[in-house]
């Protein structure tokens, strides 16, 4: 579950990161332009919307959140045919998932110009402890709520099982999400620079996309 969640928020942001700023003919973008890029990427993912003075090349007009909410569902189904979770499971781990990325923590503080024309932008992320109310890494709260339906799990087959437990998980991360905690703020760098230079096209590849992700929220052993 924790690497699953994990992988999510990755994807995600390797999904956000592949938007590119429209071509604005030959004027090269500003550090506050790459900035605001930057900070649009993260927001379309963590609330479904962003600055529109921002021109995002990838991006219909009023469709931000669908973009977002159908590559979280993507990503569910996936998992979904892996665990065995049915609909009702998989709807409710795609509101758990939206509600933590709508409480993410992050600040784009730095554009520095780089040899290649393009921008170093540094984002203050302040990673979401998500799996606090399970009892961390070693998740001992979520294990002794277990036991305490261990006699229910008996009568189940093992999809029932792994429903009802991927269902105490995900009520116990909405739990959490009520008050959240976060760790300490950490600064992670992306370059923003062309992407296709016919079309003078900016954004930031996959591979930073990745950084983000990695970030936006704290898991222990994943």
């Amino acid at each position: 579950m924790k690497r699953s969640i994990r992988n999510i928020v990755v994807i995600m942001m390797i999904i956000a990161a592949m938007i590119v700023t429209a071509g604005c003919g030959p004027k090269k973008p500003t550090a506050d332009d790459a900035k605001a890029y930057v900070k649009a990427v993260l927001d379309i993912i963590c609330t479904g919307d962003y600055d529109h003075s921002v021109k995002l090349a990838d991006v219909e007009e009023g469709k931000e959140s669908e973009m977002r909410d159908a590559a979280i569902q993507e990503v569910l189904d996936s998992l979904g045919a892996e665990a065995a979770l049915n609909d009702e499971v998989k709807a409710s781990f795609k509101d758990c998932m939206i509600n933590a990325f709508s409480k993410a923590k992050y600040e784009v503080t730095d554009a520095v110009e780089t040899e290649d024309g393009g921008y170093d932008v540094t984002v203050t992320i302040e990673p979401l402890d998500l799996f606090a109310p399970l009892g961390g890494e070693d998740m001992d709260i979520f294990q002794a709520r277990l036991l305490e339906n261990a006699a229910d799990y008996l009568t189940m087959s093992e999809d029932e099982m792994m429903n009802s437990m991927f269902s105490l998980m995900i009520d116990m991360l909405n739990e959490g999400l009520e008050n959240p905690t976060y760790t300490e703020p950490e600064d992670v760098t992306v370059h923003y620079g062309i992407i296709d230079e016919e079309n003078n096209l900016y954004g930031c590849d996959k591979e930073e996309g990745q950084k983000l992700g990695e970030k936006i929220f704290y898991v222990p052993g994943a």
